[in-house]
């Protein structure tokens, strides 16, 4: 196989996680760049507005997006399109909150590279995949799937060009944060996969917390309204995401 590149999203004032981006450079099978993630704090309110527009799509997303989260999304799409302008027909995207063995991980992706066509986004999750999966390739204990529900969540992922061609296009604007929009196959036009076991784990909380930032439910009323809105909104995407994989 072609060699590949791996970018590593990290925001330059978190600087307690450069020790971390090191250990992800250092460990991981194919050469890595280190990547100055957007910062939202930094977007002035035109760009803002420019590529957050609420209730753009439907089911309606039921939360207003911070400024990090905004970053994040605007992060993802800024290696998409170094891809389309280098002409890359693979890369790996890593966040700097993950950690993995190498050689365990490094099968993950060879197996990855081995059976994903150009149009795919392949997850590697940081949870246990649940739910129904139509199973793509497996070899051994290894498996490559295509989830009837996307799993959330950017922590490792290997992106082929077309699906970094296509996420530009339907993204220019966005009301949602990027493992959101991800989830609308039938928005996107991109067939979501994801290899089990990813061997990659989530390490946030031993490295500061998220640098994303939470939204702020301050009195009783908005914790009432989260709890309430955020499963109609997942039942939603469960839903079309049924009727899409029957379709």
């Amino acid at each position: 196989m072609h060699p590949i590149t791996g970018f590593v999203i990290t925001l330059r004032r978190a600087s307690a996680r450069k020790a971390q981006v090191d250990r992800i450079v250092a460990n991981c099978p194919v050469d890595c760049q280190i990547v100055d993630a957007v910062d939202g704090r930094e977007l002035s309110q035109a760009e803002f507005e420019n590529v957050y527009c609420p209730n753009l799509h439907r089911p309606r997303y039921p939360f207003e997006l911070n400024r990090g989260e905004v970053g994040c999304f605007l992060s993802h799409r800024r290696l998409w399109q170094r891809m389309i302008d280098q002409n890359l027909p693979q890369a790996l995207i890593i966040e700097d909150d993950v950690d993995f063995e190498p050689t365990m991980f490094s099968a993950s992706l060879a197996f990855a590279r081995e059976h994903a066509i150009d149009g795919d986004y392949v997850q590697f999750q940081v949870r246990p995949l649940k739910g129904t999966a139509h199973l793509i390739a497996t070899d051994g204990n290894v498996r490559m799937v295509c989830p009837e529900i996307t799993p959330l969540r950017t922590s490792a992922q290997l992106v082929t060009l077309g699906a970094a061609a296509r996420l530009l296009q339907a993204t220019a604007r966005f009301d949602r944060p990027v493992d959101a929009f991800l989830q609308m196959q039938w928005l996107t036009g991109v067939r979501m996969t994801a290899v089990d076991p990813s061997n990659v784990q989530e390490i946030s909380q031993q490295i500061g917390g998220s640098t994303i930032g939470s939204r702020r439910r301050t009195d009783l009323f908005q914790k009432l309204r989260h709890e309430v809105v955020r499963p109609i909104y997942r039942y939603q995407i469960a839903a079309l995401s049924r009727r899409h994989a029957a379709a």
